[in-house]
């Protein structure tokens, strides 16, 4: 036969299923229902030996042997049935009765009074009191009490007995008088073994119990102590938000002592004129759904005085449910709360000046454009009207007076140029450094008296690919423009540095020397004398504001005579590549490592 089959006929058989669904903590009931088990297993062993005794021993009584056999399938059925209707009260009632029938059957046949079976009627009345209680203890003591009186007077004043079971032999009558007697000692004497176990049993968890409450005990002083003492005001309400107790630290925060706070709703109770009323509501809204909270608030000590409080406040509740409570634990965040106000008027102010910024800068571009444009225009009129009479100095002089006009000009758009590379936030997409390298040196405008080597490992990114483009165009247009070599040489590399993209742009050019590194950096500087060479020293400053803002640094390794290497740094960030479709330009934030 196939294991599990067997494995699961045993299961039914010992009614597993019903004995697994008793709570584990239910000692007691797991014990009765072992004992019940036990009882209807022995007795239908018992009463199937008897009635094999009946049948093949004495070969007589048949009338007793089908009454037994019918006890017997009377018990094996309702042994059975147990898995399916799962009324304990009832099998054991209708197991009792069974047994008491067939005890009282085998009595009648076999000695009336006289026979030792009746003992048997003391382990029915334990067992009755031990599955069913007092009540039912009671019903089968009577009913036993009744059924010996019974065989009394029966056999004591009839010929109703009929004693062919065993005959009129002494010698089986006292056999059997032994037979029973020790059984019935083994059965009664293994009940009181089981009482005295489940006495041991429950003496031994009622003192586990009270090791256990002990060592509570002990905890929830260390708990209280700590709770008491620490800097946080602790408070304890019921589900209705009505205080209950309070620490030593919601004293010291708030100046209110526990006989102040005692049977004051807490959700209200510190909370006056300028508490924001529509947080106070969520709060309020979270404590009637006994759900967790967390907020801050501005609340009023005993005193007047104003104080923001951070508190968290959870909901507790027993397994049943029966008791609930909140526990609010609130810290004083007080100057964190200041300082987050006052900058965000710092920021207000910033942004402030930032929108006269921005309309200064749209007044420099268009109320100085127009007279520098006037100017321009008058002295284009001027040489064209007076051409002839002009002398070559002062034509010189009008052509100085252009082009301070044209720098002016230039400057002014540099100005306009620098303001809008913070406010201007370009697209954030995945593209390749190479690309937009190559990109740059096309713009730059290379000629054939100028080699450029590209060297290193060039990463993909994702972030601002425009202003990146920038950064390389203005960085190899320097190293050209102000290269004085007949053959420019500008290399371009990159490299890991720890959490940074590296890139050198290299130029073998005049060189700077060391006391102007950081002097090219600074808006409107030059090196040179704008007669000389025209430039507005706009570029490298943009270049060094674009790469600070995306979190990186740039300097300069120079040495005149030997050209100038720019060194900057980008932020290495990680690209989930599944995250990134070209062919819905999906953006994601870069994670900054």
């Amino acid at each position: 036969m196939d294991t599990p089959v067997v494995k699961w006929i045993i299961r039914k058989l010992m009614l597993d299923s019903i004995y697994r669904s008793i709570q584990d903590d239910d000692i007691l009931a797991k014990q009765r229902f072992n004992l019940f088990r036990t009882f209807n297993l022995v007795a239908i062993i018992g009463i199937g030996l008897i009635c094999y005794q009946a049948i093949y021993v004495f070969q007589t009584q048949k009338n007793l042997s089908f009454i037994l056999l019918g006890l017997e399938l009377l018990l094996i059925l309702n042994y059975l049935l147990l898995n399916v209707h799962r009324k304990l009260t009832l099998s054991v009632v209708i197991s009792l009765l069974s047994c008491f029938g067939a005890l009282h059957y085998i009595t009648y046949f076999a000695g009336g009074i006289r026979n030792s079976g009746m003992f048997y009627q003391i382990a029915f009345i334990l067992i009755s009191f031990m599955l069913l209680g007092s009540r039912y203890g009671i019903w089968f003591t009577v009913l036993s009490v009744a059924n010996m009186i019974y065989f009394f007077l029966i056999t004591e004043h009839t010929n109703w007995v009929d004693y062919s079971f065993i005959g009129e032999t002494a010698s089986l009558i006292n056999q059997d008088y032994l037979i029973t007697s020790l059984v019935s000692l083994i059965v009664i004497s293994s009940l009181i073994n089981n009482l005295e176990s489940k006495k041991n049993v429950v003496i031994s968890t009622i003192t586990d119990s009270r090791n256990k409450l002990a060592i509570i005990n002990k905890e929830l002083k260390k708990l209280s102590l700590v709770a008491s003492k620490t800097d946080n005001a602790v408070v304890i309400t019921n589900e209705n938000g009505v205080i209950e107790w309070v620490n030593e630290g919601f004293t010291r925060i708030t100046g209110y002592q526990f006989y102040d706070a005692k049977d004051q709703s807490m959700p209200a109770f510190l909370s006056g004129p300028e508490t924001d009323k529509e947080n106070l509501e969520k709060v309020q809204n979270s404590m009637r759904e006994f759900k967790f909270c967390d907020s801050e608030l501005l609340r009023y000590k005993k005193d007047g005085a104003t104080v923001w409080l951070h508190a968290s406040i959870t909901p507790i509740s027993d397994n049943e449910k029966n008791s609930r409570k909140f526990i609010f634990i609130m810290s004083d965040v007080n100057e964190r709360k200041k300082a987050e106000i006052q900058l965000n008027e710092y920021l207000s102010d910033l942004e402030k000046t930032n929108k006269e910024l921005d309309k200064f800068a749209y007044i420099v571009s268009h109320d100085l454009k127009a007279p520098l444009r006037a100017i321009g225009n008058l002295t284009d009129w001027i040489t064209q009207d007076s051409a002839d009479s002009l002398s070559d100095e002062s034509k010189e002089n009008f052509q100085i007076i252009k082009g301070r006009v044209k720098r002016m000009e230039q400057l002014i758009n540099a100005i306009l140029e620098y303001s809008k590379v913070s406010k201007h936030k370009g697209t954030q997409e995945l593209f390749s450094f190479n690309e937009i390298i190559h990109n740059a040196v096309d713009l730059a405008g290379t000629d054939s008296n100028c080699k450029v080597e590209i060297s290193g490992t060039m990463p993909e990114y994702y972030g601002d690919k425009v202003k990146y483009q920038q950064v390389f165009m203005n960085l190899i247009s320097n190293g050209i423009k102000h290269n004085n070599k007949e053959q420019k040489k500008i290399e371009i590399s990159c490299r890991e540095e720890g959490k940074f993209w590296e890139f050198m742009i290299k130029d073998n050019g005049p060189g700077i020397d060391k006391r102007f590194h950081e002097k090219v950096f600074v808006i409107f500087q030059t090196l040179k004398a704008r007669d000389e060479f025209e430039s507005t020293g706009i570029g490298l400053s943009i270049v060094k504001k674009i790469v600070e803002e995306a979190g990186g640094s740039i300097r300069i390794e120079s040495t005149p005579g030997e050209g100038a290497a720019f060194y900057f740094t980008v932020p290495k960030n990680q690209i989930d590549a599944s995250l990134i479709t070209g062919k819905n330009n999906q953006q994601i934030s870069p994670i900054v490592l």
